[in-house]
């Protein structure tokens, strides 16, 4: 949805790292990261949604419910409601009223009919910006969030537009990513000392939890693997699980409202998850090192260094650059590569006489 997307126009960025704190901040000290990514915001929302009479004091109530987790409706609630206003009822209004318009060209045109549908709809913004910021996991001050998006909105930025975009390219660009990178390598260092852990030469970590059998183990990346796994984060927080009952409540409640034909009447999957088929070479490099070391029907868990997962660049809005991720994955079995035998070409035996003259 366009509205969507415009209100967290800031966050092209994903952060990862979830853990991080979201606070009121100190109102005698600027905090630049919040003040310059609610600067962000505000200014991309007054530059293509201008023409809305948003009430921004009430915009900001909706977003710090938002970043608080605390607002009165829930983010799904906030993002239907959006939704519906812009895509279908204020085509509907815009559409009489140009019927109006020609009749009486003195007619002005309302965006929102009451004040009421003014609040509701400012709330409703204003909670999706704040709950899209509090996912994107920022290690935000609410305070100077908000300062600086109303600050923008209205035009008297303590920055100008250039020192703001210059703050968060190199925070995004090189503070983030340092940052990141140290605490990666500190924790696969930790990882490292666990009891049972292991080493391979590449940085991966791993623990056998169960060997399996060892002998149909995988051993080319072209061999596929059939897997039940499950993804977190350094703090545990779960981003990516094959089977539902693992993934985060956030997730599931999603995945219910997405594709309702899977639950029976009390929310319960009506079939069992599918396992996961990939072949090694389609994954990242600590998959496909790691899957090698355990056999059909065994367990292990993987700690992979950010160069062995998604580098710099990171994936989705979770995982951010730089970040050392761990996986629990239950191997069912490895279907070797299928390899042409080139039947070999047989040669005329070596003669020395001459062929016969015709």
């Amino acid at each position: 949805m366009a509205i969507v997307a415009l209100a967290c126009a800031a966050l092209v960025c994903s952060c990862g790292s979830k853990g991080v704190k979201i606070t009121e901040g100190n109102h005698a000290t600027l905090d630049s990261l919040s003040y310059c990514l609610g600067a962000n915001i505000g200014g991309g929302i007054k530059q293509q949604l201008g023409d809305i009479p948003f009430d921004i004091e009430v915009v900001k109530e909706g977003m710090k419910g938002g970043l608080t987790d605390k607002s009165k409706l829930s983010h799904d609630e906030a993002v239907e409601l959006l939704r519906t206003f812009f895509s279908q009822t204020l085509n509907e209004r815009r559409s009489a009223f140009d019927e109006v318009a020609k009749a009486d060209t003195t007619a002005v045109f309302q965006v929102f009919e009451t004040a009421e549908e003014c609040e509701e709809l400012s709330y409703a913004f204003g909670t999706d910006i704040g709950t899209n910021v509090r996912k994107s996991n920022f290690p935000i001050q609410y305070y100077w969030l908000l300062k600086g998006f109303q600050d923008a909105y209205e035009g008297s930025t303590e920055l100008t537009q250039v020192a703001v975009m210059s703050f968060l390219q190199h925070y995004f660009m090189v503070t983030r990513p340092t940052e990141a990178a140290e605490r990666s390598a500190k924790w696969i260092e930790k990882k490292a000392k666990g009891f049972g852990a292991k080493q391979t030469e590449s940085g991966l970590v791993y623990k056998v939890v169960k060997a399996g059998d060892m002998e149909k183990a995988a051993k080319s990346d072209e061999d596929v693997v059939k897997v039940h796994y499950v993804g977190k984060l350094q703090d545990g927080t779960v981003f990516d699980a094959s089977r539902f009952e693992n993934r985060s409540k956030e997730q599931q409640e999603m995945i219910r409202l997405q594709q309702p034909s899977l639950f029976d009447e009390k929310g319960n999957l009506l079939e069992e998850d599918e396992p996961i088929e990939f072949p090694l070479n389609r994954v990242i490099k600590g998959w496909t090192e790691g899957m090698k070391l355990v056999g059909p029907g065994g367990k292990i868990k993987l700690y992979i260094p950010a160069d062995l997962a998604y580098g710099r660049r990171g994936a989705g809005q979770l995982i951010g650059p730089n970040e050392a991720l761990e996986f629990e994955v239950e191997l069912l079995e490895v279907v070797p590569a299928v390899t042409e035998e080139v039947a070999p070409v047989e040669e005329a035996p070596a003669t020395t006489e001459e062929a016969p003259a015709k």
